[in-house]
């Protein structure tokens, strides 16, 4: 696969993490409220408060996307936003237990997940590619 390739797959792959940690971050209330923190949070038993919850979110997806991005430490932070991924599919886009346009909206999420996790299995096997600070940190 051509170098120039591997790079625009990074790009493109951590762009959706990067601009929804962002955002995240940027309206971080929103998010300590949202349905999906509160339920996650609730299953901790209260050890972890939606605050927290809401700002680690946001730090993965954040930071989890530029490491993709600027392709260093590419394998651990790919593994790292598949299990993130994996449970947004439980928590946030459980289609299956809603009905109407919310089912529609939410299946769309999920198998549109479900391609992310792909892309990031796909950049775990073959790796970050030369145009990358992997590869230019490592001994040639």
């Amino acid at each position: 696969m051509p170098d120039y390739v591997q790079a625009i797959a990074r790009l493109l792959l951590s762009a959706v993490f990067i601009v929804f940690g962002f955002i995240q971050f940027t309206n971080i209330g929103n998010y300590i409220a949202n349905p999906a923190v509160v339920k996650a949070a609730a299953m901790t038993g209260g050890i972890v408060a939606p605050i927290v919850l809401a700002y680690l979110v946001a730090a993965i997806n954040l930071f989890g996307g530029i490491l993709v991005l600027v392709g260093y430490q590419t394998r651990w932070a790919a593994i790292v936003l598949i299990a993130f991924v994996a449970l947004t599919l439980v928590f946030a886009h459980n289609f299956w237990t809603m009905d109407g346009p919310a089912r529609a909206a939410n299946q769309a999420h999920f198998y549109k997940n479900l391609a992310i996790i792909g892309g990031l299995l796909f950049l775990i096997s073959v790796g970050p590619g030369r145009c990358s600070l992997e590869h230019r940190f490592s001994k040639h």
